[in-house]
Formats: structure tokens, C-alpha cells, sequence
């Protein structure tokens, strides 16, 4: 029986790639096939992934996180020198693989596997996992989120906690879950503190909640991604 795990690197596919993994410039590889397959395909961008290629571009993925110093427990050892070596992801290979996370979260063999899997579930964790490669992913650079002072926020508790988990939310990690009832002569609203990974491991994959962060030190060229 292969490994099926919702790790990075905790299925066979993904761990059969990282053998062909010699230098950080394979690791680009499996994101050029991406946009190379992407181009050439009717729906550009809508392309779907099969399982095995959904796989090894997480896997790359985790590989430019690690790269930007974020690595998972689960990640090979003997894989960890080819990106230690690369050092700081340049901003076409940090874009790559921050697209290629949201492709294969949004339209992926392994997205709607994962979805069958967890029918019977309340969560499907896969989704969970793939929100924490997103934040791995985001640029360690200060971060001011866009919201009101956090002694101001109409939060019941002392400290937030998450309205799924009731585990702490930190200010960092604060996101606000927004609830509207709309009666006949009343409109009541509520915002609830979440973690996004707790929010998204609930919803279908399609319809996930993707954080990206901005990085003025790597622009975006659009043409190249």
C-alpha cells in the first residue's frame, strides 16, 4: 500500500521526485513543466492536475519554503542541502510555487481526492495542511494587518479564540469570520475570531481562503509566471 498522508511529502509521488532532486535548479523544473503544460493548454490557467504532478509541485513548494528558513518536520533529510544551498528563493521561483500551491488547491486530482476523503468528516485536514505551505510561503517581513486596534476589537474573551478550535489567536494569525442574520425588520451581525486553516479545512477546496501576502522585494511578472 503507498503512503497517503496529508504532509508534503507523505505520499509516494512526492517522495519518489525528491530522488530526482540534485540541484535547486531542479527543483524550478517541476514549476517550468507547470507553465509550460498551462500555456499550452485551451483554459490557460484552469489546466487540471493530475495527483502525481499535484504532489511533486507541493513538495517543490515546501522546498522554496525551506529556502526562505520555514521547514516542516516531515521534510526528507537527505533532500535538505539542494535548497540550503540555493539560499534565498529569487521572486520568479517564490511566485512559482506560491501558484502552484493555489493551482493544485484550487484545481487538482489530489484537491478532489482529499475532498472524497473527508465526505464522512467534519474537516478534511489536507486543506488545513495546504494553509500553513501558503503562510510558509508569505515573506518574513513585518506585518501590519488592515483592522481595527487590537484593544479595540469587540472580542468577548480576554484573548481571542478561535470560534472552531478555542485554541488562541494570536494578533498575527487574527482573522475575523463575519455572520449576518437578516430578519424581517433586523439585520444582526457578528465577527468571530478563526484560524484560517481551522476555517478552510471546513469549506470545499474550490472555496478556500487563500492569505497571500505582497513582498515588495519580489515583484510579480505576470507574463513569466
Amino acid at each position: 500500500m503507498g503512503a497517503w498522508g496529508t504532509g508534503s511529502f507523505e505520499n509516494d509521488d512526492a517522495l519518489d521526485w525528491t530522488y530526482d532532486i540534485q540541484s535547486p535548479a531542479d527543483v524550478s523544473k517541476v514549476f517550468d513543466r507547470l507553465k509550460a503544460e498551462s500555456d499550452a493548454h485551451p483554459d490557460g490557467g484552469d489546466m487540471y492536475i493530475e495527483a502525481d504532478f499535484a504532489s511533486q509541485l507541493i513538495a517543490a513548494a515546501e522546498c522554496v519554503a525551506m529556502m526562505m528558513g520555514r521547514v516542516v518536520p516531515d521534510f526528507p533529510p537527505e533532500l535538505r542541502s539542494v535548497p540550503a544551498e540555493a539560499g534565498e528563493p529569487d521572486a520568479l521561483l517564490f511566485h512559482q510555487a506560491r501558484n502552484a500551491t493555489l493551482s493544485v488547491m484550487r484545481n487538482s486530482e489530489l484537491a478532489e481526492l482529499w475532498q472524497e476523503a473527508s465526505e464522512s468528516d467534519e474537516t478534511n485536514p489536507w486543506l488545513a495542511e495546504l494553509t500553513g505551505l501558503i503562510e510558509r510561503l508569505n515573506p518574513d517581513i513585518d506585518y501590519v494587518p488592515q483592522m481595527p486596534e487590537w484593544d479595540d476589537l469587540d472580542i468577548e474573551e480576554e484573548e481571542p479564540q478561535c470560534a472552531f478550535c478555542r485554541q488562541p489567536v494570536s494578533q498575527k494569525d487574527y482573522f475575523g469570520l463575519s455572520v449576518t442574520e437578516y430578519g424581517d425588520i433586523f439585520e444582526s451581525s457578528r465577527v468571530m475570531p478563526i484560524h484560517l486553516g481551522c476555517l478552510n479545512s471546513r469549506l470545499h477546496h474550490k472555496t478556500a481562503v487563500i492569505a497571500f501576502r505582497d513582498d515588495p522585494d519580489r515583484p510579480i511578472d505576470l507574463d513569466k509566471l
